[in-house]
């Protein structure tokens, strides 16, 4: 098991909103950095990454920076360059989440809220691995890999659509 330090932030205009707790990003994350990765070399590596909480129109304006859209999305990642082995930790990236957009999608897709901030944080932290879903072949291994780690921690199939009761 990878050993981990979180840096976590919450902007006070969503501090109210309803969170995961420190404790279960990290539980999500972990899951996420015990898949296979040419970035995480050796179980018990020190990897670094921060998680960040914020409004709606700090999402939009970092979409639109990044990826052309102006308009909020539910999480971003931006990965970081490897560290040299010299280094005690590899500062892997940072993952930044629109609780508002969260909250509205998990209400809009049946999803539990606590399932989707899960799925989330493991969609990111793949990312975070060099994961991507922009071509169909490497979306289906992505996606597949979600699925199983998110079965790992009790969470439903994310790409079904279906209802939870």
């Amino acid at each position: 098991m990878n050993r981990l330090y979180l840096r976590m932030s919450v902007a006070d205009e969503v501090a109210a909103m309803p969170l995961p707790s420190r404790a279960e990003a990290r539980q999500a994350i972990l899951r996420a950095l015990s898949a296979f990765s040419a970035r995480v070399q050796s179980a018990g590596q020190l990897l670094e990454l921060s998680l960040a909480f914020v409004a709606d129109g700090e999402m939009a304006s970092l979409n639109e920076r990044y990826r052309g859209q102006a308009q909020p999305t539910n999480c971003l990642s931006f990965p970081q360059a490897a560290l040299p082995p010299m280094f005690r930790r590899d500062l892997l990236g940072d993952i930044v989440i629109a609780p508002t957009v969260v909250v509205r999608e998990a209400a809009e897709q049946g999803k539990r809220l606590r399932d989707h901030y899960r799925h989330l944080l493991v969609h990111s932290t793949l990312h975070l691995l060099g994961y991507d879903h922009e071509v169909a072949v490497d979306a289906q291994e992505m996606e597949a890999l979600e699925t199983r780690l998110l079965a790992e921690m009790g969470v439903a199939d994310p790409y079904l659509n279906h209802m939870h009761e």
